[in-house]
């Protein structure tokens, strides 16, 4: 029975790796292992081959006859992988980082600090497509997207980054006077959303409350949604982080909030399965740092 065509490749990693340096010690140092560990590939590739490929002469090596002939294919073969993948690593790291994310974060939360980013990374070039239409990381090509909920969406990876509770809020001018109590109430308020979007009547959806007829609503870009909000110009639901400040300084008032005492919600990065670009992993890890440092100045906020 004949045997397999080809040695196993870490065999000839090792000996192309010894025949390049002449050394065992160096090829060692290259491919993160011991000199003897290198030696004992060479050994078990020149059993398979059934002949002599290196001797030892002094504190290097040297090539027999057919070890040359084999190390000349192999010295081309690894160079050629070598260049193809240092070319592919060089045009991969100048691919621009293409985010999904919504209005709403891209405005409030992303645009006032990303300037930070860029000026840490200016190799780095970005392409941002905020809006609430969810994409196919795999199709479309995104390299993340940024979206809320509890971060329980099946094949892809999905790590909690910004947690944050859904609550229904209001200008304090708007809902003056007015009687509140239950969220029925809302529906005699008018309402704002998000393009694309429907938080409010699923949040109504959730507490019983079914929701007719109505008209008195409008659908707008997230920036201009908050925008707006802030204006009296109606009830919305979103995210509490975009409008903490306007809470704390009165401009706008919870009328009702999620009870998440586990914050299970929040925006997650989302990316397709398996190792991420370097430029990516230079992103994560500057929004992470970024969010850890909003949460470090809301603690101290919340203590003094």
């Amino acid at each position: 029975m004949s045997g397999p065509a080809m040695p196993p490749f870490a065999m000839l990693r090792a000996f192309e790796a010894a025949a390049r340096h002449r050394s065992y010690s160096a090829a060692g140092r290259e491919l993160n292992v011991t000199h003897v560990a290198v030696s004992q590939q060479v050994r078990r590739l020149e059993d398979w081959m059934g002949v002599p490929l290196m001797q030892r002469e002094g504190r290097g090596v040297v090539l027999t006859a057919d070890g040359q002939r084999l190390a000349t294919g192999l010295l081309e073969g690894f160079g050629t992988i070598r260049e193809t993948v240092a070319a592919f690593r060089a045009s991969d790291a100048v691919r621009p980082l293409k985010i999904s994310l919504t209005p709403s974060f891209a405005m409030s939360w992303l645009m006032p600090r990303i300037a930070t980013f860029r000026a840490e990374n200016p190799n780095i070039e970005l392409m941002l497509n905020p809006s609430a239409d969810m994409v196919d990381l795999r199709r479309d090509s995104y390299d993340l997207a940024i979206r809320f909920g509890d971060g329980d969406w099946p094949g892809v990876e999905s790590e909690p980054f910004l947690p944050s509770r859904f609550a229904v809020v209001a200008a304090a001018a708007l809902v003056a006077g007015k009687a509140i109590e239950t969220a029925q109430d809302l529906t005699n308020l008018p309402w704002l959303q998000e393009v694309g979007t429907d938080e409010l009547l699923l949040w109504l959806a959730a507490r019983g409350v079914k929701v007719e007829d109505k008209h008195d609503i409008v659908h707008l870009p997230g920036y201009m949604m908050l925008s707006a909000l802030r204006e009296g110009q109606g009830v919305a639901c979103t995210a509490r982080v975009f409008v903490e400040d306007d809470i704390a300084a009165g401009r706008l008032v919870v009328l009702f909030e999620d009870d998440d005492p586990d914050m299970r919600t929040g925006y997650h990065l989302v990316r397709r399965p398996g190792p991420m670009r370097e430029p990516l992993k230079r992103f994560v890890g500057w929004l992470k740092r970024a969010a850890r440092a909003d949460a470090a100045m809301t603690a101290e906020a919340a203590r003094t």
